[in-house]
């Protein structure tokens, strides 16, 4: 395991000394990169280049990597289990594609104010990587009602979501910005093994759209309810005995 927090932009971790970690340490499994400001593609693609083995990759703040570095880990990588990107301005949806398209055994996926990143990228990974794909984290991106569809659809072992901050996010999608009783149902007949669900001050939902969500959600194991005033005894109750 290897995690680098923070890097001098002057004298800092540049790409020659990833590229030494990566011919010295073929049997890394777990790299984080946050704020590192001096590696770009080239540090990466050694990364993928002799770390056949990378079951996690972190990247945060690190503008100078791009679809290029990313693509280099899919082709290179396919037990790559965890992804998780943040404020990484020039990683798009190409890069995504790769990973979903050539990383089988991807399990959780966060990603963060990444500004390129939009539907055709997340529903080309969300579709790609259904089948064991089971934690999902978008937040602060421009996707669409398009892609949470396509998690509704392809989204069978998603056990943990988190959608935040999806300004473009209608209730034509299946979770709205405020969520109602029908999107509430719909999420539970498309996420039918979702174990764990938060509503915070969701003032549309009613008692009944969560009884219809708690019927269809059988798997369900964590409840949080916030703000939720709509929200009356007879539905906890009517949530609890299903």
């Amino acid at each position: 395991k290897l995690s680098i927090r923070g890097s001098s932009s002057s004298r800092g971790v540049t790409n020659f000394g990833l590229s030494a970690v990566a011919r010295g340490c073929p049997s890394l499994k777990v790299l984080s990169l946050w704020n590192v400001p001096r590696v770009g593609d080239e540090g990466l693609c050694e990364i993928a280049k002799e770390c056949h083995l990378l079951e996690k990759l972190d990247l945060c703040q690190c503008p100078h990597l791009s679809n290029k570095g990313l693509i280099a880990i899919a082709a290179n990588c396919p037990n790559l289990t965890a992804l998780s990107i943040q404020s990484c301005p020039k990683i798009g949806n190409e890069g995504l594609q790769a990973i979903g398209k050539l990383c089988p055994k991807l399990q959780s996926i966060s990603i963060k104010d990444c500004p390129l990143v939009g539907d055709h990228g997340v529903s080309s990974l969300l579709s790609s990587a259904s089948s064991v794909l089971s934690k999902v984290k978008l937040q602060g991106l421009s996707i669409t009602d398009f892609s949470l569809a396509v998690i509704g659809h392809y989204g069978k072992s998603v056990t943990n979501l988190m959608l935040s901050g999806l300004q473009n996010v209608s209730e034509k999608g299946f979770w709205v910005m405020g969520v109602t009783d029908v999107s509430l149902e719909a999420i539970g007949k498309g996420c039918a093994n979702l174990k764990q669900m938060c509503l915070r001050r969701c003032c549309f939902v009613s008692g009944d759209g969560l009884v219809a969500f708690a019927k269809s959600a059988g798997s369900l194991e964590c409840l949080q309810l916030e703000e939720c005033n709509r929200v009356t005894q007879s539905g906890v109750i009517g949530v609890l005995s299903n």
